[in-house]
């Protein structure tokens, strides 16, 4: 397997379209490493794996005293595995927006760092907020695709009965920028547990179980309530589904506008099931919706969710975990789109001994759920992360050696990293 042509007699031209269409991004790297010409035919200089589209994969929760990180690729069953970074937990995840890179916050004895576990994108940290104290030892984040980066943390009590109150806390960094800007808000919700946060359009959207804040983000407006705004949540049942109520839901960022994606399940859920591992029911009992966020009237200040048109989104593909959920171009990965990928708790299968984490496949079109895999011991579905793996290839370098002999003869070595 050694020279300049393959040996398989394929050319380059042909090596490189077919090292695209792998998506895989172990099924990349097992091909770059089969010879040098298949190694080759991937070149550093004109090309990065950003030219490349690769499935995501699911990122476990880490929590103190794991092991290993561990990553799962649904689509081949394959797990893997990473040195944990330092006192990382399943709450202080820094995300990249387009979910190719995370990193973990650290609170190490000399100063707060972003500590960087699995390769990807380069990318330089920029000094951390001057208000990290006030955020806590276990900030999230988002880094967005213009460089911002946005650091937030909620502490959650409940009042009374009915009522929970989250002190919620960000800090936002615009690239190019040396000052911060720093807001705290009270927010006050009906229901404990779902929550997320991101920057769009300008501003900070925090999203809680009953309802969308819109904190503006100006200088003027930051210390302040008076811009925060306040949208209800989109209407779960349509007539048609009638008998659902929402179980999970997301806000995501996809072609510019502002999506929230739904997940509901039937209220007399679970079924009897008819194939004994309780897959089949729940399958059936699952359905998703998806809402934009549009102005009432252009030019106000007045929101509302509305439905969005499902067959709209044919081209894309949705994988919504937590802390980012993202679209991927389905046209790049040659599939079609129209899918959305989520994650499930069965807590209610009653064959089960115990409740169990699964990866379902929603299609948009057809309004059809189909069930993935179930997930090892670990993951679980409010914290798991899915990352978009970008493996490095290192090129290959060509070497001038001069050898003692006796006619002097430059011998050149090819050499692979």
């Amino acid at each position: 397997m050694h020279g300049t042509s393959s040996p398989m007699g394929l050319p380059p031209e042909l090596l490189r379209e077919i090292s695209c269409r792998l998506h895989d991004p172990a099924d990349f790297v097992r091909f770059h490493a089969v010879c040098k010409p298949w190694r080759g035919s991937h070149d550093p200089t004109t090309a990065t794996t950003t030219d490349y589209q690769f499935l995501p994969w699911l990122l476990a929760p880490s929590k103190p005293g794991d092991d290993p990180l561990k990553l799962r690729c649904v689509f081949s069953g394959r797990s893997y595995r990473f040195p944990p970074p330092i006192s990382a937990t399943m709450m202080n995840g820094v995300t990249s927006a387009d979910n190719t890179n995370i990193r973990y916050f650290t609170d190490s004895p000399l100063s707060p760092t972003l500590h960087e576990p699995v390769a990807g994108g380069a990318f330089a940290n920029p000094p951390l907020s001057p208000h990290i104290d006030r955020l806590g030892k276990n900030p999230s984040g988002i880094i967005h695709n213009d460089g911002t980066l946005l650091l937030y943390s909620k502490y959650s009590k409940c009042n009374s009965s009915d009522l929970y109150t989250t002190e919620f806390s960000a800090s936002l960094l615009h690239p190019g920028n040396d000052e911060w800007t720093f807001v705290q808000r009270t927010l006050e919700t009906p229901c404990y547990g779902e929550f997320y946060a991101m920057y769009h359009a300008g501003k900070i959207i925090v999203t809680m179980y009953g309802n969308l804040w819109l904190v503006v983000m100006t200088p003027s407006t930051a210390a302040t309530n008076k811009d925060d705004l306040l949208v209800p949540m989109p209407l779960w049942t349509p007539r048609k589904h009638d008998g659902y109520y929402c179980e999970y839901s997301y806000v995501l960022e996809s072609r510019g506008e502002l999506l929230w994606a739904s997940v509901h399940i039937k209220m007399d859920y679970p079924y009897q099931d008819d194939d004994g591992k309780g897959v089949c029911g729940l399958v059936r009992a699952l359905w998703m919706s998806m809402h934009v966020l549009e102005e009432v009237t252009e030019g106000s200040n007045k929101l509302q969710w509305v439905r969005k048109d499902d067959k709209s989104l044919n081209d894309r593909l949705f994988f919504l975990g937590w802390p980012n959920s993202f679209s991927m171009d389905a046209s790049r990965l040659g599939v079609s789109g129209g899918f959305v990928y989520f994650l499930y708790c069965d807590e209610q299968g009653h064959r089960q001994p115990h409740e169990r984490c699964g990866v379902f496949k929603y299609n948009l079109i057809d309004n059809m759920t189909e069930f993935i895999e179930w997930l090892p011991q670990g993951w679980d579905y409010e914290m798991c992360t899915w990352l978009i793996p970008q493996p490095t290839i290192a090129p290959i370098h060509q070497v001038l050696v001069t050898t003692p002999r006796s006619n002097n003869m430059i011998h050149i070595k090819t050499l692979c990293p």
